[in-house]
């Protein structure tokens, strides 16, 4: 079992980025970028997010990866809940970072990061 501690929101930088966008500062492919890999993670483990898409409006998904030196080659991948817990487990805190993404126009942003710790 595991808990998100150190939590740290990007909401303000989404709205800051979503500003400039509507303002003609940002061109949609600077934001809508992305990639194949984001896009299947978002799609195979991630899960439909209660918000639509900023540029589309369509349905999004959001997906957690994860990052820290002891998961070796498993750091920087995408991973379910129960695939945090099995990591928090084996190896201690890892970083979290949940990102959305728009499977349609490809919009895709950093949302939130946290510490992922054992529950003691």
């Amino acid at each position: 079992m595991f808990t998100y501690q150190h939590e740290v929101s990007h909401e303000w930088q989404r709205r800051a980025t979503l500003r400039a966008y509507h303002a003609g500062l940002v061109p949609k492919e600077e934001l809508c970028d992305a990639d194949f890999l984001l896009r299947a993670a978002a799609e195979h483990h991630g899960e439909a997010s209660k918000r639509t898409c900023p540029i589309c409006d369509r349905d999004m998904r959001e997906v957690r990866w994860v990052y820290s030196e002891k998961l070796g080659r498993r750091t920087g991948t995408a991973r379910s809940e129960a695939e945090i817990d099995t990591l928090v487990g084996e190896v201690g805190p890892i970083t979290v970072h949940k990102v959305e993404v728009c499977p349609h126009c490809h919009w895709n942003h950093l949302l939130q990061e946290w510490t992922a710790t054992p529950v003691r």
